[in-house]
């Protein structure tokens, strides 16, 4: 109910209250004239149907407020969940010893080229809730971590292309050598897509030059290299636990 209504009826009611008071003085004066005892419910009938009337337009016709559900042209947006410790809440996958890594099953893949491992591995992942990380090993991911990443994989897909050397995102730095993130998505085409973040930083996202509209590295890149970066957590170098798994699955995105 808004305040013009609640208003209105007040005024009404007082216009009412004392129009009926009037008519019920007048029933109780016998001798009053006749006519003007047959007059007196004229008021009282006018103020009812006034009342009615303005019921039926302020209460009937009123507008819905404007909710989500009801705004015209409102959409819902769902927010991604966040992955932030996937790694840490995966589980040794129970198949482990016979899994094959399959390009119709790949999510994505993330390779590493740095100085100081120029043909690094960091995660990949393949379908139903499968993770290989940095050490060779096979994971059981929780189902809305797997979820999570994959959507944001399937949005860089959709990203322009950068016309530089491994479609590199490149994020301005003062140094120069920067290491660079290789990220494999299958496109919707049946090939494989690379996009590569060269210097990614968990605080910076300016970038080097402008690519399209973006001044800035696409927040659906800095989000998800960064959760992919768990993959590398108690990660020495030589000491992988599956070499050969790991070549495979280069086979499969570098090929």
């Amino acid at each position: 109910m808004t305040t013009t209504s609640i208003r209105l009826l007040g005024t009404l009611s007082m216009c009412i209250l004392p129009s009926a008071h009037k008519v019920q003085t007048f029933y109780n004066i016998r001798n009053y004239p006749t006519e003007l005892a047959s007059d007196s419910p004229k008021p009282l009938f006018i103020a009812l149907a006034a009342l009615l009337g303005t019921y039926l337009l302020f209460f009937r016709s009123a507008p819905l407020p404007h909710t989500p559900t009801n705004r015209p042209g409102h959409k819902t947006v769902m927010a991604t969940t966040s992955a932030a410790g996937w790694h840490v809440r995966a589980n040794p996958h129970p198949s482990r010893a016979d899994f094959v890594p399959a390009r119709d099953t790949l999510v994505l893949a993330e390779l590493l080229n740095a100085p100081a491992d120029p043909e690094g591995f960091t995660a990949a992942l393949f379908r139903p809730d499968v993770a290989v990380d940095a050490r060779g090993r096979v994971l059981q991911l929780q189902s809305a971590d797997f979820a999570a990443l994959a959507t944001l994989a399937e949005q860089t897909a959709r990203l322009p292309e950068t016309g530089s050397f491994m479609n590199a995102w490149r994020v301005a730095h003062d140094r120069t050598s920067q290491p660079i993130d290789r990220l494999f998505v299958p496109a919707s085409d049946g090939d494989i897509k690379e996009t590569s973040v060269q210097g990614w930083d968990p605080d910076k996202k300016q970038l080097k030059e402008a690519v399209a509209q973006y001044q800035e590295l696409p927040p659906v890149l800095h989000e998800l290299f960064g959760y992919l970066k768990e993959g590398r957590e108690d990660y020495q170098r030589g000491r992988e636990e599956d070499r050969d798994l790991i070549a495979r699955i280069k086979a499969l995105v570098e090929n």
